[in-house]
C-alpha cells in the first residue's frame, strides 16, 4: 500500500500535502472482486466484503480475502428445519427435498408455530416468540397503563399502599419495584416485603486488599500493614523477636508487652497497639 501523493507541486506546503488524493475514486486502485477499496488521510486499503475475510495474508489488493462459510461457522439464521448451503460471499436456506419447510421452532420438545407467542412455563415474566425458525426470549415489558398488567412481573404498577416498604432508618417509603443501597447491599420492595443481597463488587487480583471507610468494594494496597484481607502464601514466613519462625496469618504478642498484637502477612511483621488494652 503507498501512502498518497500531492496532487501538484503547488500543493505542499512545509513539506505537507494540503489535499488527500482519493485512490479509490479517481482509479488508481484496483481491489479484487472480493473487496472493496476504502480512501484513508494519505493512503488506503482494500476491504474485505460482507460474507469474506483475511485469510491472514493481509494482501495489499484484496487478494487474501477468502469466503466465509457460514454454514459451518454458525453465523446463518437459517430455520430448524431447513438445511443451509454455503455460496461465494453468502449462504442460502433451503428446504430439504420433499419437505414443506414452516419456519416452525421446537422449544421444551414442543412445535412452536412461526410467528407465535407464548409465555415460558417456568418464569411467567418472560416471554417467548417463534421468528423463522429461531427462538427469542425476553424480560416481560411492563407497562403500568395496562390495567391488566401482571403485578407479580410488575411491582411498580402495584397502586396499593399495602405494597410499599419503610427504608431501615424508618424516615423513607419506598414503592413495590423501586430499589436503593443500604451498608453494602442493594435492596429491593417487592410487594411491601424488603429484600436485600450483597452488592456486587468487581474482582481484584492482588496480595493485599482493603475496604476504604465509606466505601464497599476491596481496593488493591502495596503496604501489607494496611490491608484488611491478604492472600495467604504459607511459604512466606516472619521471624519475630524470638528469631521464631511464624507462618503467614498467625498472630502473637509481642514480648516484653502485654497490648501489642503482631502479625505475620506473607513475609511482613505487622504489629499494632490494642487500646482496649490499656
Amino acid at each position: 500500500m503507498s501512502p498518497s501523493a500531492c496532487r501538484s507541486v503547488g500543493d505542499t506546503v512545509a513539506g505537507s500535502c494540503r489535499e488527500d488524493i482519493d485512490e479509490c475514486a479517481d482509479g488508481f486502485v484496483e481491489c479484487d472482486s472480493k473487496s472493496t477499496c476504502v480512501n484513508l488521510p494519505g493512503w488506503y486499503h482494500c476491504e474485505c466484503r460482507d460474507g469474506y475475510h483475511d485469510n491472514g495474508l493481509f494482501s495489499a489488493n484484496g487478494e487474501s480475502c477468502v469466503d466465509i462459510n457460514e454454514c459451518k461457522t454458525g453465523r446463518n439464521t437459517c430455520a430448524n428445519d431447513t438445511v443451509c448451503f454455503n455460496l461465494e460471499g453468502g449462504y442460502d436456506c433451503r428446504c430439504p427435498h420433499g419437505h414443506n419447510c414452516t419456519g416452525d421452532c421446537i422449544h421444551d420438545n414442543k412445535v412452536k408455530h412461526s410467528g407465535q407467542i407464548w409465555v415460558l412455563d417456568s418464569d411467567r415474566c418472560s416471554v417467548c416468540s417463534c421468528q423463522a425458525g429461531q427462538v427469542m426470549c425476553r424480560r416481560m415489558v411492563c407497562d403500568c397503563d395496562n390495567p391488566n398488567a401482571d403485578l407479580f412481573c410488575c411491582p411498580e404498577c402495584d397502586p396499593r399502599l399495602s405494597s410499599q416498604c419503610l427504608h431501615q432508618n424508618g424516615l423513607l417509603t419506598y414503592g413495590s419495584g423501586d430499589t436503593w443501597v443500604e451498608n453494602c447491599q442493594q435492596c429491593q420492595c417487592l410487594q411491601g416485603q424488603v429484600d436485600c443481597w450483597p452488592l456486587p463488587c468487581p474482582p481484584v487480583d492482588c496480595e493485599f486488599t482493603v475496604v476504604p471507610e465509606g466505601e464497599c468494594c476491596p481496593r488493591c494496597v502495596t503496604d501489607p500493614c494496611q490491608a484488611d484481607t491478604i492472600r495467604n502464601d504459607i511459604t512466606k514466613t516472619c521471624t519475630d523477636e524470638h528469631n521464631i519462625s511464624r507462618f503467614s496469618g498467625s498472630s502473637w504478642i509481642k514480648h516484653g508487652t502485654e497490648c501489642t498484637l503482631c502479625q505475620c502477612k506473607n513475609g511482613h511483621i505487622c504489629c499494632s497497639v490494642d487500646p482496649m488494652c490499656l
